[in-house]
């Protein structure tokens, strides 16, 4: 059974094949990245164009992404803008989906750009880590670019506890305790990405002594964990920019095969 996170449900599925745009606001850890790495896969295997960005600071991140969601398209040797003018029409032509990853910084011609793909020309995904109000505050407006806010759902305690047995049975690491299970799931604050974070940062000798698991020093450690490895994706360096999904497997070849896809005959496209 699945825990990590829900799958793409189908009506998302049939706003993006219809062109809309939508973006996917919630905490880190919450299972954003996840989903659309999912939603990503069953678009390749539906052949339809598309390109999963893991990091959206620029608008030439958008312009890496539309050409790796049309490879047929001739960008090289040739100024941006032009590429752009050619990817856009090659959208135009048949539709695609864009999943843009920690969307930041949305200067006036990524809103431009994003502008011009609206309707039945792409698809667009972005996810935006918002942790508190002043967060949110810092997107300045979705719809500035023609994108719809959605939240993120955060798993229920039930679903987080499965998830932490299993990760934690998965790791050969000794039962908790009820009271300090109880305060791990409530660090996590529905967010599944914390949990993994944190199983994984308890397999060090350090988090235990001879009473049992530190668990104060773990939700601290964690926490900072989770939001390291958010800030890591949109640094500016970017020698590694295209990030693969899975170990050996580049996104743009990354295929396997995910159920439920609806076709674009059913999305009304």
């Amino acid at each position: 059974m699945q825990l990590y996170p829900p799958e793409p449900s189908v009506e998302l599925q049939r706003k993006l094949l219809r062109g809309e745009h939508l973006t996917l606001l919630g905490p880190r850890g919450s299972g954003k990245s996840t989903l659309l790495a999912r939603m990503y896969s069953q678009l390749v295997v539906a052949g339809i164009p598309c390109a999963y960005s893991r990091a959206t600071t620029c608008l030439d991140d958008i312009t890496r992404a539309l050409e790796r969601a049309y490879p047929g398209v001739e960008a090289a040797d040739i100024t941006r803008r032009v590429a752009r003018a050619r990817l856009w029409a090659a959208a135009d032509q048949r539709a695609g989906v864009l999943l843009l990853d920690h969307f930041s910084s949305v200067s006036n011609a990524m809103v431009f750009l994003l502008k011009r793909l609206h309707g039945k020309v792409a698809g667009v995904l972005t996810a935006v880590d918002v942790e508190e109000q002043r967060d949110r505050s810092q997107i300045r407006r979705p719809s500035r670019y023609g994108a719809m806010s959605i939240r993120m759902p955060l798993t229920p305690t039930r679903q987080l506890r499965r998830l932490l047995y299993t990760l934690i049975g998965g790791f050969g690491l000794p039962p908790l305790a009820p009271n300090l299970e109880q305060n791990l799931l409530k660090a996590a604050r529905g967010r599944p990405g914390w949990i993994v974070k944190c199983a994984e940062l308890a397999c060090e000798s350090r988090y235990w002594c001879e009473h049992g698991l530190l668990v104060s020093a773990l939700c601290v450690d964690t926490e900072a964990a989770v939001r390291y490895q958010a800030l890591d994706f949109i640094r500016p360096a970017r020698a590694l920019r295209d990030y693969p999904i899975d170990s050996g497997q580049s996104l743009t070849e990354d295929g396997s095969e995910v159920s439920g896809l609806i076709t674009p005959k059913q999305a009304g496209v």
